[in-house]
């Protein structure tokens, strides 16, 4: 949908998160209050991704609570009313997230033209799922929401650790290079100085004519800026040359090489790493720099220097350009860059103790990571157990949904009714226990 500074608000996909629909996320769009009446969101309205570029999040619900304000949902959006003699809102919320659900949205979906995945109006009534009495339905969401804050508050916590790492990686070199570490003393022989002091010279390579595609491990290729963008070298970050384009081998990248991005976006401009193990035959690009240290001067020392945030401000300052997606350094700035400089006894043990800190740092984030899948494959247990029926106990005097769906069927063929959103489907002979959407009186509408 177009977008103008004063038309009437929607939702945008990313609106449609794990804990409901977020009306922060909207934007204006190009049609009047009269035109987006007809698709404003209710309280109890659940929305579903109709169209999506990735196909872990086509088919993504969201209940919508508490409306803050009058928004519309937009043509990417499906509108699912459950009948409230059905199905309550806070079940299908739930159950959306099963995998029983999940495998039959993936298997559904289809890819476009323009790359992107997408489901039908009729994919989302025939999409099957449980239906227990309505008492039952609330028993389920109450236990699913208890348990499923404690893990959300869980999930919460791993995500705050794992955001953390990186400060604390920066914040064990800043620490050491400015020598208040218990290994360093900072002496009287630091000294203030710049790079041009520890540095003997700066390589770059050259732009060369390449293809998009990688190179084949006869050919050559040359690295892009992101090979050197994350902190870690990437020697799969390259094209590959031209065959018959003439190679000087100076300019081929080895292990243990300090390297520097010239040009890069404002933030990872200047962004370095020490190479460690890289494919043969890769050349350093015109936006690449290699920098050789003086005799003496240590490599595991100096890339942490180059990685600190004291340096890494300094050369964003530095950095020229009139465009954020490509700023540049050159060598000249990138020598007078200062640094403090301890001795040489003390910089091997701050090289030494910095990168025993990050090992501990990693072993971290290795114990992280796992606990964050343990997490999610909890909550589909959960679901699981749901969709079951042996997450909560069954009570034999609750009335079935059928009873109310026989009602329901009875009435609008009594009246002569017919569904607006899609056509009437034919009634099965035998009742499913897994229902679908179709047979659940539910109104689906999606904008046109």
């Amino acid at each position: 949908m177009r977008t103008t500074d004063d038309g009437f608000p929607f939702l945008r996909l990313t609106a449609l998160k794990r804990g409901g629909v977020d009306f922060s996320e909207k934007r204006n769009g190009a049609w009047t209050k009269d035109q987006a009446a007809p698709f404003l969101v209710s309280d109890g309205d659940f929305l579903v991704s109709r169209t999506n570029g990735s196909h872990d999040l086509i088919g993504r619900g969201a209940l919508a609570r508490r409306v803050p304000y009058p928004v519309a949902f937009p043509s990417t959006m499906i509108r699912v009313r459950p009948h409230p003699a059905v199905m309550i809102p806070e079940y299908l919320a739930s159950i959306w997230e099963s995998l029983l659900v999940r495998l039959q949205i993936e298997k559904a979906a289809h890819i476009t033209a323009h790359r992107a995945y997408t489901i039908s109006h009729d994919t989302l009534a025939d999409i099957r799922m449980p239906l227990p009495p309505i008492a039952e339905q609330r028993r389920i969401v109450e236990k699913l929401k208890n348990h499923l804050a404690r893990l959300d508050a869980g999930q919460l916590n791993l995500q705050r650790g794992v955001s953390l790492i990186p400060e604390l990686r920066s914040a064990v070199r800043d620490t050491a290079i400015s020598g208040r570490v218990p290994s360093t003393s900072k002496s009287s022989h630091w000294r203030w100085g710049n790079l041009g002091d520890v540095i003997a010279r700066i390589e770059t390579g050259r732009s060369l004519p390449h293809e998009r595609r990688s190179a084949k491990e006869n050919e050559w290729g040359i690295i892009k800026a992101s090979a050197m963008t994350w902190g870690n070298f990437n020697n799969d970050e390259h094209k590959v040359v031209q065959a018959g384009t003439n190679i000087d081998p100076r300019h081929e990248i080895n292990q243990n090489d300090i390297l520097v991005s010239r040009a890069n976006t404002a933030v990872h401009v200047g962004a370095s790493v020490l190479v460690g193990e890289c494919r043969p035959r890769l050349l350093l690009s015109d936006k690449s720099l290699r920098l050789v240290p003086k005799e003496g001067i240590e490599k595991a020392w100096l890339i942490h220097v180059l990685s600190s945030s004291y340096v890494r401000k300094q050369i964003s300052s530095m950095a020229t350009g009139t465009l954020n997606s490509m700023r540049n350094i050159t060598q000249q700035n990138l020598m007078s860059v200062q640094i403090p400089i301890p001795p040489p006894e003390e910089r091997l043990i701050i090289g030494g103790a910095i990168n025993d800190d990050l090992k501990r740092i990693d072993r971290l984030t290795e114990q992280i990571e796992p606990l964050r899948f343990q997490s999610e494959r909890l909550r589909q247990s959960l679901l699981t157990r749901a969709v079951e029926g042996q997450l909560v106990r069954q009570d034999p005097a609750d009335e079935p949904v059928s009873v109310h769906l026989a009602r329901i069927r009875a009435k609008r063929e009594a009246q002569g009714s017919k569904r607006q959103s899609m056509p009437r489907r034919p009634r099965r002979a035998e009742p499913s226990p897994l229902s679908p959407l179709a047979h659940t009186a539910i109104q689906l509408e999606f904008e046109l």
